[in-house]
């Protein structure tokens, strides 16, 4: 936060230092208005923060997201990200490097009402996709496997989502990069 803060005083000041060269201030102005909304909305590392929106990629610990135009971060932490669709639900990523790939399936179906869709592919990751079909009605998970599986499972949740096969999903799964 610190980073983001130095780096918007930084282009702030560089664009007040600037200016336009005519003596006119509108112009200056609208510049430096403009630089400072970018360097919020896209750090020039490419780097994305909460609040920001795609496209850029969007890092934790051991994954990244390239996030698609439009969509908009709306969590951050070391092994959890979240992003949203224009006009759509928000989409969750947990990482854990405890968890057993075959325990969380397991877990899923022990759940009740949870319907096991199976194994899709998108881009390079294969996941396993379940849906609550009665308690979670439209909660959609997606499980994907680290390594062996043995140590290793991303966890994707999208609560309100009607359908696993929506275009959304093949927006955003395919774009899960694990470090």
């Amino acid at each position: 936060m610190k980073k983001l803060f130095l780096m918007i005083a930084t282009v702030a000041l560089m664009t007040a230092c600037n200016g336009n060269g005519n003596g006119t201030t509108s112009g200056s102005t609208a510049a430096s208005g403009d630089s400072t909304a970018q360097a919020i909305e896209q750090p020039a590392s490419g780097a994305m923060e909460e609040g920001s929106k795609g496209p850029g990629t969007l890092e934790a610990t051991n994954f990244t997201i390239d996030v698609p135009e439009g969509w908009e971060v709306t969590k951050k932490s070391e092994e959890e990200l979240g992003v949203k669709p224009p006009e759509g639900k928000v989409f969750s990523f947990q990482y854990s490097d405890q968890a057993n790939h075959e325990q969380e399936k397991q877990i899923m179906m022990d759940l009740k009402g949870m319907k096991d869709l199976g194994e899709k592919q998108f881009g390079d990751n294969t996941y396993h996709l379940y849906m609550w079909e009665q308690e979670f009605e439209g909660t959609f998970k997606a499980l994907l496997k680290i390594g062996d599986g043995q140590s290793g499972s991303l966890e994707v949740t999208c609560s309100g989502l009607e359908d696993a096969n929506s275009d959304v999903v093949g927006q955003i799964l395919g774009n899960v990069k694990i470090k």
